[in-house]
């Protein structure tokens, strides 16, 4: 991925904001030597391709994509689009199921924005599971219905669900549905959720109009949760990443919301900083955050992961050593002596071949991202 890609990218995210946008990104698309793969591979990885294709629609420059290029893209777009109207008669089911217990959920993240009227068209976003509030005390109650509904848990069934270290149960899934659904008392992990917990969301969420008994955080809220989501559960802030699906939601939610007057509502703010910062180099967000050297360094490592794969693995092997030899492999001898199932199951891992090449290619493919 070079940095000149991801940042043209970003242009084509907002060519609604900056038209001028458009004759450069022609300029790009009518020289022989354009590298598409990079530019398809880049798009693809972060999740937008769809997204790509409806701008490109809307601004007429799908003539100046390869036909195979076009066609594609639009098959991406409808097979998302099909899928999503899918989750949104999901999601009628899941209201009506909780409705039978006087249970009212909050659906987050990607589900939320779609019921919310976040996005122009429903196919405009990839959505991966279907993520729902439900208070603290509602929780087995929730979990109960969804299993006699058919629901099947996703995790290992010699381990009992720990409520006190996890934000969410597991997934749970079942064949007939479009996705997996993650049942959450609390919005963010526990770590993180200083300053943003249950009832702060609760407290402030909005009724879905076009589905009754449902309900989604609060505009502001959704940005917290993105943030959150992205910079900080998934370490985008330590290692200088950010992933433009995440970063379009950013953009999507800033024509309802001023950025700015989020910050002070967020705990991490410095962080929160960066990564709106970062929002505006990439999609030029009309917004204008103080420069700091925390912002400054930020948008050092995010560049700097763009223009070197040296620095970038190098950058990112502490990382991903500390989660195996102080997270990964002290958890899983811990419950080896806890539980037979997982005592059982690493005994047969560590009799397996097979398995010791998977896990160090796992383990490289972290390191080169």
């Amino acid at each position: 991925m070079s940095i000149r890609t991801l940042y043209f990218i970003g242009q084509c995210l907002s060519l609604d904001e900056h038209l001028t946008f458009r004759d450069e990104i022609i300029v790009q698309f009518t020289d022989e030597n354009y590298n598409w793969n990079q530019f398809i591979w880049t798009c693809s990885n972060h999740l937008v391709l769809q997204v790509i294709y409806l701008k490109f629609l809307k601004h007429d420059l799908l003539s100046y994509v390869p036909d195979v290029l076009a066609q594609h893209l639009e098959e991406i777009y409808m097979l998302n689009r099909t899928r999503n109207g899918q989750i949104l008669l999901q999601v009628k089911e899941i209201t009506a199921t909780l409705d039978k217990s006087g249970i009212s959920p909050i659906f987050m993240k990607g589900t939320g924005n779609l019921i919310d009227g976040i996005y122009d068209d429903i196919g405009e976003r990839i959505i991966g599971d279907i993520d729902f509030l439900v208070p603290e005390k509602d929780l087995l109650s929730a979990i109960n219905l969804f299993k006699k509904e058919g629901y099947i848990n996703s995790f290992p069934a010699y381990k009992p669900y720990n409520q006190k270290q996890h934000h969410h149960y597991p997934q749970l899934w079942k064949e007939d549905v479009a996705a997996d659904i993650e049942i959450h008392w609390l919005p963010v992990s526990i770590k993180n959720a200083t300053g943003f917990g249950a009832e702060f969301v609760q407290k402030n969420k909005k009724a879905v109009i076009d589905l009754p008994g449902s309900y989604v955080p609060c505009d502001k809220h959704k940005i917290i949760q993105n943030f959150v989501h992205s910079q900080l559960t998934n370490s985008g802030n330590r290692l200088g990443v950010v992933s433009l699906r995440d970063i379009y939601d950013v953009y999507c939610f800033s024509k309802r919301t001023d950025l700015i007057a989020v910050l002070p509502l967020i705990h991490y703010r410095r962080e929160a900083e960066a990564y709106f910062t970062i929002a505006q180099k990439l999609l030029g967000l009309p917004i204008s955050v103080m420069v700091s050297l925390s912002t400054t360094f930020f948008c050092w490592k995010h560049d700097m992961n763009l223009k070197s794969r040296l620095f970038f693995s190098l950058y990112r092997l502490p990382w991903v050593l500390s989660r195996i030899l102080f997270h990964g492999y002290p958890h899983q001898i811990k419950e080896a002596f806890i539980f037979k199932g997982a005592r059982q199951s690493l005994l047969r891992r560590l009799g397996n071949r097979q398995w010791y090449i998977q896990h160090f290619r796992l383990i490289r493919k972290n390191i080169a991202g």
